[in-house]
């Protein structure tokens, strides 16, 4: 699913509201090798004073008509995922109808 830059902008606001400590918001928009469509990342930093802080993000996306939601730890979730790359997912969820659906879980 793609998205106009009006649902995105509403997926960025209702994302940050929902994840206030998650920062540094990106998305994807278009169907290639790493994505199926939309997808939209935050990032939080757990004791970025650290040498080498973990970093968990929230990823949020679509996949025909159904929305997914993603923590993971290393860097955000996007089809080729995988422990050999540095990330591990800790939990997901999905199909969701909607994006309210997918960020409740």
């Amino acid at each position: 699913m793609i998205l106009t830059e009006l649902e995105i902008q509403q997926a960025i606001e209702q994302a940050k509201v929902a994840f206030p400590h998650f920062t540094d918001w990106e998305y994807n928009n278009e169907a290639n090798p790493k994505y199926l469509g939309f997808s939209l990342w935050g990032e939080f930093v757990f004791n970025p004073s650290e040498l080498m802080p973990k970093r968990f993000y929230i990823t949020l996306d679509t996949e025909r008509e159904e929305w997914y939601s993603c923590l993971t730890i290393g860097q955000p979730s996007y089809l080729w995922s995988s422990t050999d790359v540095g990330d591990a997912h800790l939990l997901s969820a999905g199909p969701c109808d909607s994006l309210e659906d997918a960020i409740a879980y």
